[in-house]
């Protein structure tokens, strides 16, 4: 079932990279009087483009059980203009890389950790929080809790913190970004590179189905098949203490934890240094929330 749902992930990405693009985007003539029936390239256009049989490249779009080299790859990314993150998901979803985690069981990492709650506080003034493989929150700073609201909820299911379940579900969190639906749609195509290192994983695959019945938003965000990293991210926030706050996401691997990553958010110019040193002033006099 597994390898089914790999080759379904990648045949539905094809899919949706190959109509994303126009005739005209890769030289191709514009259609003239004559309507297309469907959105962006033909299956044949895309083939010929990439240097392949009509017949391999529909394969995989059908989900068939092939395995194709790293040259048809390289070749489908730059005729599929994919970006680098784009590529790096396409390698892993052909190549069926072997998933960081398939058990169904919570991992000890996210067991309460004092080594790692200690390298959290260590980030002072800058919100940081851990998250495991499936974006449950595992610790964060006071920066992190008072800046987004306390993450005072759980998932009802499984009575975890999940971030993204949280971007969705909780008013106070969803709030605190500016223009959530921009915001909102980065972090999912974040969260979709690590589902696709894990979607085995039946607690993974449950986020999405849970979500998907939640929240149409999340829905139509995860049906456009976008990645992307967390590193590099702008994400205008907004807090009562010092109104709009624009920070920068970062991400670091935890040394011998693969499968813990470190959440840094810095300010993204001089006067947002000054806004989050504020934050920090009312939280070491009246508390985080």
């Amino acid at each position: 079932m597994s390898e089914d749902m790999r080759r379904k992930e990648l045949a539905d990405f094809l899919k949706n990279r190959r109509q994303r693009l126009a005739p005209e985007a890769v030289g191709l003539p514009a259609p003239s009087g004559v309507r297309r029936r469907s959105r962006g390239l033909r299956r044949e256009e895309v083939a010929t483009l990439a240097g392949i049989s009509l017949h391999w490249y529909t394969a995989m779009e059908q989900g068939r059980d092939i395995r194709v080299s790293d040259s048809v790859l390289e070749s489908l990314a730059r005729t599929l203009q994919l970006q680098q993150d784009e590529r790096a998901h396409l390698f892993m979803l052909a190549n069926r890389n072997v998933p960081l985690e398939t058990s169904s069981e919570a991992s000890p990492t996210l067991q309460s950790d004092p080594e790692l709650d200690l390298i959290v506080n260590q980030f002072g003034e800058m919100p940081v929080y851990a998250i495991d493989g499936q974006w449950n929150l595992m610790t964060w700073n006071k920066a992190a809790e008072e800046l987004f609201g306390g993450f005072r909820h759980s998932c009802k299911k499984s009575g975890k913190k999940n971030f993204i379940w949280l971007l969705f579900t909780d008013p106070e969190l969803r709030g605190r970004f500016v223009d959530w639906e921009t915001s909102a749609a980065k972090l999912v195509a974040a969260f979709r590179t690590a589902y696709a290192r894990r979607m085995e994983n039946p607690c993974v695959s449950s986020i999405v189905e849970d979500l998907g019945n939640a929240s149409a938003e999340f829905t139509e965000m995860w049906k456009r098949h976008d990645v992307r990293c967390l590193r590099e991210n702008l994400f205008p926030l907004t807090h009562p203490a010092v109104s709009e706050i624009n920070l920068l996401s970062n991400a670091f691997y935890a040394a011998e934890r693969e499968d813990v990553t470190l959440v840094v958010y810095t300010p993204a110019t001089a006067i947002d240094a000054e806004r989050l040193n504020k934050l920090q002033e009312k939280i070491e006099v009246h508390g985080a929330v």
